[in-house]
């Protein structure tokens, strides 16, 4: 199965207006396309990241009396939370066979099909949602408008990327293999396994798009990511984004009265990077991780790229 590129991520939320609206204000994201698709059971907003031409945020929120967003905000008790990863495939009916070889449950939408990509004795894990070339509608958006959005009135993050996805599993090598053999995700660096005491990770490159693939594994008798995985078996962990002035972003977050958390800062070859974390309840169910870093790719990468051969 080939992936051409990444299409959007999507959140969803009982509240499509408020979701969307912290977004632009705090993330600094543009509002270019809204909808509301009662057939279909969605009401939706697409909002451009600054940095990520071609990758986009989607907020979908219920629509209609029998919709099927309004199961997935029940299950999760109502709160809102991370929902799939669209992404464009050349051959939708190659890609459909190719998981079910895999024994990968395939959910038919509009126009699109539904799976988890993680393998599924170990599902479910993140929701991806496919489609071949031809029309972008992904979210019964086939009939969205444009949508006006003028420029946040206070500080924004200061956003220049987004940078990647972050998912839980119990062993990063065997996810890195599964998604290398499926999709050709191809690792672009990892860490020793013994450089922290509570978990290791590692970093692939998704074809066709900007935005890589972290694995992040537990270590340890305590790891906070054996925890997540008790809670939220192998989902998405985390997403991350660029900023392009740390004190910046520090301020739009005190501003916007939104805390951060877990901040650290280094120095990688000579080059200062810090980090830190926006809670899920601060930005629509989803973990954000901000980062910052004095040049291009020095945040724990350079030092981390694995042996060739």
């Amino acid at each position: 199965m080939r992936i051409y590129r990444i299409d959007h991520i999507a959140q969803v939320t009982p509240d499509l207006e408020a979701q969307a609206g912290q977004l632009e204000r705090l993330f600094g994201f543009q509002r270019t396309l809204s909808w509301d698709n009662p057939a279909q059971g969605v009401k939706g907003a697409r909002l451009a990241v600054p940095g990520s031409w071609g990758q986009t945020w989607e907020v979908l929120a219920p629509s209609g009396d029998d919709s099927p967003l309004a199961a997935v905000l029940d299950k999760q008790r109502g709160r809102p939370g991370f929902h799939h990863v669209a992404a464009e495939v050349p051959d939708l009916d190659a890609a459909r066979a190719e998981l079910e070889k895999r024994g990968i449950a395939v959910t038919d939408g509009p126009g699109w099909i539904e799976a988890s990509l993680t393998p599924p004795e170990h599902g479910p894990g993140v929701l991806f949602r496919l489609r071949g070339p031809g029309s972008l509608a992904l979210c019964g958006d086939s009939d969205a408008v444009a949508a006006d959005s003028a420029p946040p009135d206070g500080p924004t993050l200061g956003i220049v990327a987004l940078d990647h996805i972050c998912q839980a599993y119990a062993e990063r090598d065997e996810l890195a293999q599964w998604y290398a053999d499926l999709a050709g995700f191809a690792q672009v660096w990892r860490t020793p396994i013994d450089e922290h005491p509570d978990m290791a990770d590692l970093v692939l490159n998704i074809p066709g798009s900007a935005i890589c693939w972290e694995i992040i594994m537990p270590r340890g008798e305590d790891s906070f990511i054996e925890r997540f995985l008790d809670k939220n078996g192998t989902a998405v962990h985390h997403v991350t984004f660029q900023v392009a002035d740390w004190d910046a972003a520090m301020a739009a977050c005190a501003h916007h009265e939104t805390p951060t958390f877990d901040a650290e800062e280094g120095v990688t070859d000579g080059a200062r990077w810090k980090h830190t974390f926006i809670h899920p309840k601060h930005a629509g169910g989803v973990l954000v991780q901000l980062f910052w870093e004095e040049r291009p790719g020095v945040w724990v990468r350079s030092d981390k790229i694995p042996p060739q051969g």
